[in-house]
């Protein structure tokens, strides 16, 4: 318990310290948003941890510390505000420096341009999650099933090339067919990009070799492509968190202290996962994640959808389905690891 836990000090510190300097600054309400702004990242992006653990045993030492360290600056200060800013600029019809003061000095006027750019945003992570989620178990490869009777029918139609391709552009499609015609183009083309970027990025990655060959094969190319797989994979999860914290509350600083640190705290944990080979005896713990990773997905784009109806998903209910499917995935490899040592 004491290996796993020096890992969680430092993020535990900086977590403690960022809250005492907004208690101080801004006062005991906004240090309460902050927390509530962790939990939210943490509890989203916890399923995150464990996938990205898995692509980061096959970077290169350099590479590991790269994404921990500066890989923690794009999902954070890329995705969480020069992202959105640019989908508000493109939704909104106004200029960068509108855009900029806008998020700045009115975090109001800003919602409400974040609001017209949501239906994108929610398409492009939505349907690059949704195949994360289809790769993994579309996969004729694939031998070790927590979900026996679903994940072995599910490998077995992997045989099918491009099923799972097929399968996410008809949901796409239909999503579509249901929405009124102002929103038809830009939320095909936000969802296409998404299939796309995940597609070429697992893709250039796994055209290096297969995980027994990455200790050898993926130390320059196949790493690379790793890493900007792992930067596309945290910036969809990041997505989701930064229009729920926008529900939570319009404040930018408070947004991006609160989304950071628990963004921090996650990295921490992924590195736990990868250097403690956690992932290797807790064996349903992957699929567990990638089961969560669907249900987010599945969550961003009917999202669009129930707001046409002016209906709207808490944030809370992705990270309990998640956290759910974890701790479900975990139990069942502890017992799994517990049978295979009494044998």
């Amino acid at each position: 318990m004491q290996r796993y836990l020096k890992y969680l000090v430092f993020p535990l510190g900086c977590c403690a310290l960022g809250l005492a300097l907004v208690l101080g600054m801004a006062g005991l309400e906004a240090a309460w948003i902050t927390f509530v702004l962790l939990l939210l990242e943490i509890s989203l992006s916890f399923d995150n941890a464990v996938v990205n653990a898995r692509v980061l045993d096959q970077l290169t030492a350099g590479q590991q510390r790269f994404f921990l360290t500066w890989g923690l600056v794009i999902p954070v200060f890329g995705v969480r505000f020069a992202g959105p800013l640019a989908l508000v600029c493109l939704a909104g019809g106004v200029g960068v420096g509108e855009a900029l003061d806008a998020a700045l000095h009115n975090p109001q006027h800003y919602k409400e341009l974040l609001d017209l750019a949501e239906p994108r945003i929610l398409a492009f992570g939505g349907m690059f999650l949704l195949m994360v989620f289809l790769r993994y178990f579309f996969n004729e490869a694939k031998t070790l099933h927590w979900l026996k009777p679903l994940e072995r029918r599910l490998s077995a139609a992997g045989r099918v090339e491009a099923l799972e391709v097929a399968l996410a552009l008809i949901l796409l499609l239909l999503l579509v067919a249901a929405l009124p015609v102002r929103l038809h183009g830009e939320v095909l083309v936000a969802g296409v990009i998404g299939l796309v970027l995940q597609l070429l990025s697992t893709s250039i990655a796994e055209a290096f070799g297969s995980e027994e060959e990455a200790a050898g094969r993926l130390a320059a190319g196949g790493g690379l492509a790793s890493l900007l797989y792992l930067e596309l994979l945290d910036a969809s999860f990041s997505l989701d968190g930064t229009i729920g914290a926008f529900a939570i509350t319009t404040n930018l600083p408070l947004i991006l202290t609160g989304l950071g640190l628990g963004a921090l705290f996650i990295r921490s944990l992924t590195l736990m996962l990868s250097r403690e080979k956690a992932l290797d005896s807790l064996v349903y713990l992957e699929h567990g994640a990638h089961y969560a990773i669907g249900a987010l997905g599945l969550l961003m784009l009917s999202g669009i959808l129930l707001k046409q109806w002016h209906m709207h998903l808490p944030e809370w209910l992705s990270g309990l389905i998640g956290v759910v499917l974890l701790l479900l995935a975990l139990f069942d490899s502890l017992r799994h690891r517990r049978n295979v040592s009494i044998q």
